[in-house]
């Protein structure tokens, strides 16, 4: 189908597109696959893909689509991933546009991978991906192609760029897990929110801070669960679905307080994902879902909670971070957040 797509594309001759290149993408090749299309600065391109890539052998429902792993740049350029299963973006340097599939973790933001490649060899499966190179005026473009081609691709992103979800003020994703749309601004009873909405998708969302930790500083917020993400005990890692706020540290270490579906309150563990089980503690703060749909307030003390579960003294909150994972069991993740703060005996900084 999606080859199919690329040919009529290119059949359909709509003034706007420059070239239109159809490239198929094995799960188990690691980053980068260069492509034969050159791209000058300032030029637009989008990506539309399809297909699977299959994480294990033995349980076919563990896999991950264009949204958890396809990712473009051009070489010594800023990386950018598609949401879902489209991304329009701008090349930020003249070169041959290349794409990955994207497992592990990046070492920066130009895209060497930083996890081990030999990880690649478990993968199966493949996503097939239509670049499209434009010559001017994006929306007339799709909007063209949609009426020529008739394709549920070209409608998703066309409504990424007239209908964008924008993130949230002051906030930013995680590069490392990618740009997504899940998280919005709200406001509830007169408080700002940050809604978070993902339906087989996961995101990060960042608030950079500097705040010195004392063994008196407290984190404190107020959450409502609409819908969890996991009906099993998250510690596995292929249940790994759930919600939570994070501290992350000086030392690039993070903390997240995570609304579990069934691990017990004060259960402690690392990140069962390999490559962020050296980074990430998960402590669990609430169980079950009945008290979903109410507005509910923590506190925690961030210096006794990294002492106990991390075994390391804190000194400095270098960000804050709402975290919703959906994507293991292909289920939702929703939420509101609102009145987040950090506090110490003289100084208090509002994040939310």
């Amino acid at each position: 189908m999606v080859r199919q797509l690329a040919k009529a594309i290119e059949e359909s001759s709509i003034s706007e597109v420059q070239k239109v290149s159809y490239i198929s993408l094995a799960g188990n090749e690691p980053p980068w696959y260069r492509s034969d299309l050159q791209v000058q600065v300032g030029q637009t391109y989008t990506l539309l893909a399809a297909g699977k890539i299959q994480w294990s052998s033995r349980d076919p429902s563990l896999y991950g689509g264009p949204g958890f792993h396809l990712w473009s740049r051009v070489p010594r350029g800023q990386t950018n991933n598609v949401v879902r299963n489209t991304g329009t973006f701008v090349a930020d340097r003249t070169g041959s546009l290349e794409l990955a599939i994207y497992f592990g973790t990046w070492a920066n933001a130009q895209g060497d991978l930083q996890t081990e490649s030999g990880n690649y060899r478990a993968l199966s499966g493949s996503l097939e991906v239509i670049v499209i190179l434009w010559k001017d005026n994006v929306i007339n473009g799709l909007k063209k192609l949609i009426t020529a081609c008739n394709s549920t691709l070209l409608s998703e992103a066309l409504a990424q760029l007239q209908c964008p979800v924008i993130t949230p003020f002051g906030w930013e994703y995680l590069k490392d897990t990618g740009i997504s749309d899940i998280y919005s601004s709200n406001v509830q009873n007169n408080n700002k929110c940050i809604s978070l909405n993902a339906k087989d998708d996961q995101g990060i969302l960042r608030k950079p801070i500097e705040f010195n930790v004392f063994p008196s500083t407290q984190l404190q917020w107020d959450w409502k669960l609409l819908e969890h993400p996991s009906q099993n005990k998250e510690d596995e890692a292929r249940y790994h679905d759930y919600i939570s706020v994070a501290a992350e540290f000086d030392n690039g270490r993070d903390l997240t307080w995570i609304w579990s579906s069934q691990l017990d309150v004060d259960h402690y563990f690392d990140c069962p994902i390999k490559s962020w089980s050296d980074r990430e503690t998960h402590y669990v703060i609430r169980k079950g879902t009945e008290q979903k749909n109410e507005w509910l307030r923590e506190s925690r003390n961030l210096y006794t909670d990294v002492g106990k579960s991390m075994k390391f003294t804190p000194h400095k909150v270098t960000a804050i971070w709402l975290i919703g994972v959906a994507t293991f069991q292909h289920a939702s993740a929703r939420a509101e957040f609102s009145n987040i703060k950090l506090i110490n005996e003289n100084e208090t900084i509002q994040v939310l």
